[in-house]
């Protein structure tokens, strides 16, 4: 039985996380607040202009340790700037995979064992849903990557993928939004058990084009999830 507390990131003092800064417009009191926890800050190429706008005539006490992308996003003169801050800039021309992969094997590869509670990529919805599904996609590899949950998150939504297996959820912060779903992505799961929801799961199938648990919310402050196969946990929380 694995236990996660998928909020715990934004509320305990003593959590520490490795934040990876992907290429959306940021909120300034929710990377203020992260960047706090953080012993290893990353950006994906176009978050570094992202970073820089943010942060303005404060953005010499918010310098990331590294930077990392193809950089067909990123401004020559935000790398330049960057690079003069000893910013560690690493070229990942590879196209097969996403800026943010690339960017989560090398912070991956740099984390010592049990130094962080979570990976959290800050920017992981809104916008291209193409990029939306890719960023979730990257949940799938970060399995084979390291044992440390990858939280996606925005201003106010977060999302990370639950292995097949026995899973209990604590959703006990007092920051647990009203809705909250599992979603097959990418196979069925032929056998799915669920409590602490509104709407339990009792040994079903879910595929898209069938049962999928979206707009669903928390009945009790512990779930638990039995599944045969991966699926992707997205909750809302509250951003005030």
């Amino acid at each position: 039985m694995k236990t996660l507390r998928p909020l715990s990131f934004l509320t305990e003092t003593s959590s520490a996380i490795a934040l990876i800064i992907l290429n959306r417009r940021l909120d300034l009191s929710l990377i203020t607040k992260l960047w706090g926890k953080s012993v290893l800050t990353a950006a994906a190429d176009g978050a570094s202009n992202e970073l820089e706008k943010c942060f303005a005539d404060q953005k010499d006490k918010f310098v990331p340790d590294l930077i990392t992308g193809d950089f067909d996003s990123a401004l020559p003169e935000t790398i330049a700037y960057y690079q003069n801050k000893k910013v560690e800039i690493i070229a990942t021309p590879d196209q097969d995979e996403t800026d943010f992969t690339k960017c989560l094997r090398i912070v991956c590869q740099r984390l010592k064992s049990n130094q962080v509670s979570h990976i959290v990529a800050l920017g992981g919805f809104g916008g291209r849903i193409d990029h939306s599904l890719a960023n979730i996609s990257t949940l799938y590899t970060a399995k084979t990557l390291s044992d440390v949950p990858l939280m996606l998150l925005s201003r106010s939504s977060v999302a990370c993928l639950l292995d097949k297996g026995e899973h209990t959820l604590l959703c006990d912060t007092g920051l647990e939004g009203d809705w909250c779903g599992l979603i097959p992505v990418g196979q069925p799961a032929d056998h799915v058990t669920t409590t602490g929801l509104k709407y339990n799961l009792t040994d079903q199938r879910m595929c898209f084009g069938e049962l999928i648990s979206t707009s669903n919310s928390l009945a009790d402050t512990k779930v638990t999830v039995s599944t045969d196969q991966p699926l992707l946990w997205t909750m809302g929380y509250k951003t005030s």
